[in-house]
C-alpha cells in the first residue's frame, strides 16, 4: 500500500503545482505552454509504475540524462578529411623541395575516434627531379623525404615503406 500512497501523492503534488503556477503566471500564451508540460508532467507521474507492474525495470533518468554519443559517421568523414589533408601537405611539401612524380599514400584506422596512422607509403618509381637538385641519388631522396615527414607530429615514429 506504500507504493501506491506515494503514487497518488505524487499525482496531487504535480496536479498542486500546476495550479499554483496557473494562478501564479499572467494570461497569455505562455500560460498555454505551461499547461502543456504540466499535463505532460501528470501523464508521466501517473503512467511510471506501470513498467513495475509488468515486470520491467523503467528509469526514467536513463531516457533524459544520457551521455552525448558521436556519430560514427560524423566521426570518420572527420578522420578521412584530416588523412586527407595530411596527405596532400605531405605531397606538397615532397614537389616543393623538388621531388616530381612521388606518390604518397598514408595507411590510417579511419574507423576509431582518433586517427590512427600506421605507416607512410612513398612510391619513386616515377619519380622525376626538378632543375633545382644537385645530387640525384635514391638514398638522398629517401632521406630529404624522411626529413619532411618528420617535421609533423603526428607523423613521427610511423613506418615508412618506400618502393623503387
Amino acid at each position: 500500500m506504500n507504493a501506491v500512497s506515494s503514487w497518488l501523492l505524487g499525482i496531487a503534488c504535480v496536479v498542486i503545482m500546476s495550479v499554483l503556477a496557473e494562478f501564479v503566471l499572467p494570461e497569455g500564451q505562455i500560460n498555454k505552454y505551461i499547461k502543456v508540460i504540466f499535463s505532460f508532467f501528470i501523464l508521466l507521474v501517473i503512467i511510471m509504475p506501470l513498467p513495475k507492474l509488468f515486470g520491467k525495470d523503467f528509469n526514467i533518468n536513463d531516457y533524459f540524462t544520457s551521455q552525448p554519443t558521436l556519430q560514427k559517421d560524423y566521426l570518420e568523414q572527420l578522420n578521412l578529411d584530416k588523412l586527407t589533408a595530411l596527405q596532400e601537405d605531405l605531397s606538397k611539401d615532397v614537389s616543393n623541395k623538388g621531388f616530381k612524380n612521388v606518390l604518397i599514400s598514408i595507411n590510417a584506422n579511419i574507423f576509431s575516434e582518433k586517427l590512427e596512422i600506421y605507416s607512410i607509403i612513398v612510391d619513386l618509381r616515377e619519380l622525376e627531379y626538378d632543375n633545382t637538385i644537385d645530387n640525384k641519388d635514391i638514398v638522398t631522396t629517401k632521406l630529404e623525404i624522411a626529413k619532411l615527414i618528420e617535421q609533423y607530429s603526428n607523423l613521427k615514429n610511423v613506418e615508412v615503406i618506400y618502393y623503387e
